[in-house]
């Protein structure tokens, strides 16, 4: 499990370093520019011609070192300087160029072809306003040319904490970035200025973190072992009962979806309530589920471990009375999605009824009718918008976009990197209640459900791609690629 922080939160791990361990901050730019020529030295041949582009800060001086190595190592390096004052200069950056200046290394007075990589050194994580005047005509000569872009730490433009754009960005094709991967370069639209991301150990560890420690994680393939294991001597009881209220007249996909991917997440028995209608379809496609119609609400909620509410059950006054009751009736974990949202957002009020966990998926659309926020600025503020939102109600939100969130009432965050646009696709959302509705049915602790329901649903998504594409894809697809996931973690 990875974790990553905003530019706020990497200063401060900076300042520890220095201020509670003693390692001194220019050791610690030695060290950011040492990794990244040895990954460059790696990378490129003698004959490649690099061109720093430096601004005043400190990351700047981190581009004066990396020259300075790329020199020393023989390799051919010159520096550009966006300014030809030094007055606002960081004391680091001064340093580094006096010790670049003394030993007479290249220095260009404009950025010019015949360079094969321009390295990004204008502006590091403390960005935090637009760029305008001399600034914002190098980053646009910097995406002019044709060499290949590479950033140091972000690239210059992307805020380090949202991701958004401060008028103007590098484009850049690789980002080599310190110790820790930043929000800003995961988020959209960051993650399109980042190009490949490399992490590079400077010395800065959790160690850092002293008193505040980490809140903000991604999810890896390899974290699946961590899920728990099926034990030999067990039944179907052993990994939970769930109920999947959903469907209205005559739609029952929705049902069968969330249905079929829980039992293809481990859960034991599945009952699905929906309007008489629906059974036959339901009972065709989900042979396995247990079939309940909205008359049997109660004695169904006593039987549960864990309950989907929401998927395809309409608006319908019938609807809106169902929602009412399973917030004043459920003691279980509770998922919400999709109408049973689209209900509450009418009175929200009813989200202080619950008596145990709950947690919501809205996409933006959905969050939006919650809060009556405009969709553009939860889409910019998604990190924000998740854990205020969770922490006002006490849940777990699961803010479904291209990096999906899971704010766990607003302590921690899990940035969900799995997935892809070929999943963007009706029925998707159902399956991915089904994900977390099994975990939540098989006894996990609610904010660990939610975070690795995200990472599985899309994960499945990833395995089936390379069959479908991203055209091509259905939700029933990403159901048969949850069976390729635990076929590789058994």
């Amino acid at each position: 499990m990875k974790t990553i922080v905003t530019g706020e939160e990497m200063k401060l791990l900076d300042d520890n370093t220095s201020k509670v361990y003693g390692v001194p901050s220019v050791i610690l730019m030695e060290q950011a520019a040492m990794g990244v020529v040895r990954e460059l030295v790696a990378s490129f041949s003698k004959e490649t011609k690099f061109l720093v582009v430096c601004g005043k800060g400190n990351n700047a001086g981190d581009g004066i070192a990396i020259a300075r190595l790329l020199n020393q190592n023989g390799m051919q390096a010159s520096v550009f300087f966006c300014s030809d004052k030094d007055e606002g200069s960081s004391e680091l950056f001064l340093l580094q160029k006096n010790i670049y200046k003394n030993y007479a290394y290249p220095v260009e007075n404009e950025i010019k072809k015949g360079y094969d990589v321009i390295i990004d050194a204008v502006f590091g994580t403390g960005l935090s306003r637009g760029i305008s005047g001399r600034y914002l005509k190098v980053i646009e000569d910097i995406n002019r040319h044709d060499a290949l872009k590479a950033a140091i730490d972000i690239a210059s433009g992307i805020h380090a904490g949202s991701g958004g754009i401060m008028n103007a960005a590098v484009k850049a094709d690789i980002t080599y970035t310190f110790s820790y991967e930043k929000t800003g370069q995961i988020l959209w639209p960051g993650n399109e200025y980042t190009g490949k991301l490399v992490t590079i150990p400077i010395g800065i560890t959790d160690d850092s973190f002293v008193e505040t420690k980490p809140h903000m994680f991604s999810i890896e393939e390899k974290d699946l072992k961590n899920l728990p294991k099926r034990p030999d001597h067990s039944n179907k009881g052993t990994y939970g009962r769930l109920l999947v209220i959903a469907g209205s007249y005559n739609m029952a996909g929705a049902a069968v979806l969330s249905a079929k991917a829980a039992y293809r997440c481990g859960c034991g028995l599945v009952k699905v309530l929906t309007p008489q209608e629906n059974r036959i379809i339901i009972q065709d496609q989900v042979p396995e589920a247990l079939i309940g119609t909205y008359d049997d609400i109660e004695g169904s909620l006593e039987w549960a471990d864990a309950v989907v509410l929401g998927p395809g059950i309409g608006k319908q006054p019938q609807a809106v009375d169902i929602v009412h009751k399973v917030l004043e009736k459920c003691d279980v974990p509770l998922l919400i999605d999709a109408d049973g949202l689209n209900i509450i957002s009418d009175d929200i009020s009813l989200l202080n009824k619950h008596k145990n966990d709950i947690v919501i998926t809205p996409h933006p659309g959905e969050m939006s009718r919650l809060t009556g926020k405009e969709v553009r600025d939860i889409q910019k503020n998604l990190i924000d918008t998740a854990c205020l939102f969770a922490k006002q109600y006490d849940l777990v939100c699961v803010l479904k976009d291209f990096r999906t969130i899971t704010a766990d009432k607003g302590k921690t965050v899990f940035i969900n990197r799995s997935g892809n646009s070929g999943m963007a696709t009706a029925g998707s959302g159902d399956v991915l209640s089904g994900v977390i509705g099994a975990f939540l049915a098989g006894g996990m602790e609610t904010a660990m459900a939610a975070s690795y329901g995200a990472f599985v649903h899309g994960l499945a998504g990833d395995k089936v791609f390379i069959k479908t594409g991203s055209c091509g894809m259905m939700a029933s697809d990403i159901i048969k690629g949850l069976k390729e996931i635990w076929n590789k973690v058994d």
